[in-house]
């Protein structure tokens, strides 16, 4: 466990592309261990010596190791984390769709065509690019928040990767006794890296410091578009999973809401993000987490009704306005309530892993 645990933690190394550097942390961890031993090349001669000792004649099949259905659920707790990790990422990503014009970007949840929905797509989040004009206006804005760096360096620095030790503080989530609460942690977190780099790529919208020789961040300028915000997205998905995760997620609500606020403004602190980024990222990283838990418990396994979630809310994300802050109370569109999604499969339907990862994690939080 502690190894897992310690190839999940590497994947923070990446910052905004940690969650999929955790993949590969983790895939190299399990490699090593099965393909080296612990001892070395010691440990492997002494092993080949061993066996030619004890085994004396040909090897014959003399088990019958058991084999699961396919696609059986139930096989996920034999696979390693990021095996697990590459699975239910495939899952999710299966089931978007986005698209592009000339002015706008959408991501769309692609289900079985329907009579009221015959494309079969509905949104999620669309994103309209903001004109080169709101981004002038929005350094004014960034140079006003440098102001603050000194204060705020250390929150900058160290929130460079994943904030697991800022959510910890906030929720003692002691990560280290539940390791299924890890594992969705990291999930939401590639999957919103995935996400929001799509939409960054579609956009394209330059960062503060290409608009003005004066902003001068404090830290590297990543190698990717300026909105949405990558850390806003991550931020405002986790706190929204930890929500509905905990049994008291409710009462942190409001606690949770501000660290990810404040977190947000850090990075147009320290020049790397105009506001208006972090009030796009809030919309993605809102609106991704309602998407996250609802395919969780969207469970097509028997009993499911009961627990088929309510579907999420798609939002628009458009700026008009260059004076647009971000501020720690900032609060999120409402959107609109998605309806006329397919009813949950029932006889026959592929059992749902997603929802498998969710029961795994909710059962390390005891339910009074």
């Amino acid at each position: 466990m502690a190894g897992e645990m310690g190839a999940m933690g590497a994947m923070g190394a990446m910052g905004a592309m940690g969650a999929l550097g955790a993949m590969g942390a983790m895939g190299a961890m399990g490699a090593s261990a099965s393909a080296v031993p612990e001892g070395g090349l010691m440990l492997a001669d002494a092993l080949i010596k061993t066996r030619g000792g004890l085994v004396d004649a040909s090897a014959v099949a003399t088990l019958s190791p058991a084999m699961p259905g396919i696609d059986d659920v139930t096989a996920m707790s034999r696979w390693a984390p990021f095996v697990r990790q590459h699975v239910l990422l495939f899952d999710l990503i299966a089931a978007l769709h986005f698209e592009t014009d000339d002015k706008s970007a959408g991501l769309l949840h692609r289900s079985p065509a329907a009579k009221k929905v015959p494309s079969g797509l509905h949104p999620i989040v669309a994103m309209r690019r903001p004109t080169q004009d709101v981004f002038k206006q929005q350094v004014k804005l960034v140079d006003a928040w440098a102001e603050l760096r000194e204060e705020r360096a250390s929150e900058i620095l160290s929130q460079l990767t994943p904030q697991f030790a800022y959510w910890n503080a906030v929720a003692s989530l002691n990560l280290e006794r539940r390791p299924k609460t890890l594992e969705l942690m990291w999930l939401a977190l590639a999957f919103a890296s995935f996400v929001e780099m799509r939409f960054k790529h579609a956009l394209a919208c330059p960062r503060p410091a290409e608009y003005s020789p004066h902003i001068q961040p404090v830290i590297a300028t990543p190698l990717h578009g300026s909105l949405p915000s990558g850390h806003a997205t991550e931020a405002f998905m986790i706190v929204y999973l930890i929500e509905k995760l905990l049994p008291h997620g409710a009462h942190l609500r409001e606690t949770l809401q501000r660290l990810a606020a404040r977190t947000s403004i850090n990075r147009t602190v320290a020049g790397v993000h105009f506001p208006i980024d972090s009030i796009a990222g809030q919309i993605l990283g809102q609106t991704l987490g309602e998407y996250l838990v609802w395919r969780c418990l969207r469970d097509p396994r028997p009993g499911a009704s009961a627990r088929s979630g309510t579907p999420w809310r798609s939002r628009v994300f458009e700026a008009r306005d260059g004076a647009a802050d971000f501020l720690p109370d900032h609060e999120v569109v409402e959107g609109e309530l998605v309806s006329d999604l397919p009813p949950v499969p029932r006889k026959g339907a592929a059992p749902c892993a997603l929802g498998w990862l969710w029961d795994q994690a909710r059962a390390e939080w005891p339910h009074g």
